[in-house]
């Protein structure tokens, strides 16, 4: 099953397969303002670093907000983690990475410094993409962390995460969920700056506050 999920992954990345409507979560690469984000940003390490200055996109999108993941996978020194992770913070920034991709690579450092401040209002969790199962992938990966000093909790693929890693052909993309694990606004395709990376977990930090206004006073209705 796991050499299925493999083969799978290195299509998608090569063939451009993308998700179906309403079952995995939706990526845009559109800006809020006046620039945009490279819809080509990796699918190898010579990629070009140009969507970096661009600002990211938040959703309108209702399938957006209705997804929601439930998973059970594996870190990198092979422990078992599951979506009751999401509960350690208000919302989760979730990255999606490959050991080729060198502008994943490249914003890999400031990850580092975000999920360093996060505290109990957002945390950041990657996924390495292109992980086989063999210890040289995991070693390689390892080493990255360590280098960029993106010290914070990195998963292997597992069937569970199918919705984030075949949602987008491209490397790097990154979604967001509250505490519950549903998904807060489109997933951003491409790398960003620290300054953009934080305009966008304080806008979904809004958006999750908003949503859990809108269901306490829904609450208080039904009460009523």
């Amino acid at each position: 099953m796991k050499k299925s999920l493999i083969l799978l992954l290195a299509l998608l990345m090569l063939s451009g397969c993308g998700n179906s409507a309403g079952t995995t979560p939706n990526t845009d690469s559109s800006a809020p303002s006046s620039s945009q984000t490279d819809d080509t940003q990796s699918n190898d390490s010579a990629a070009s670093e140009s969507s970096d200055d661009s600002t990211a996109s938040e959703s309108s999108d209702d399938s957006a907000e209705t997804f929601q993941l439930t998973f059970t996978a594996k870190d990198l020194d092979g422990n078992e983690v599951d979506q009751s992770v999401f509960a350690n913070a208000k919302l989760t920034m979730m990255n999606i990475w490959a050991t080729f991709c060198g502008p994943c690579i490249n914003e890999m450092p400031e990850l580092g410094e975000l999920a360093a401040e996060g505290g109990t209002d957002y945390q950041i969790i990657g996924v390495c993409a292109d992980l086989n199962g063999t210890e040289d992938m995991l070693e390689d990966a390892k080493e990255i962390v360590s280098q960029t000093k993106a010290n914070y909790l990195h998963l292997q693929p597992s069937e569970d995460l199918y919705p984030v890693l075949t949602a987008s052909s491209s490397v790097p993309v990154t979604f967001f969920f509250d505490s519950e694990g549903k998904l807060v606004g489109k997933g951003i395709l491409g790398a960003q700056k620290k300054d953009t990376w934080s305009q966008v977990i304080s806008e979904r930090l809004e958006m999750v506050k908003a949503d859990e206004t809108t269901s306490a006073e829904d609450n208080t209705n039904d009460a009523a």
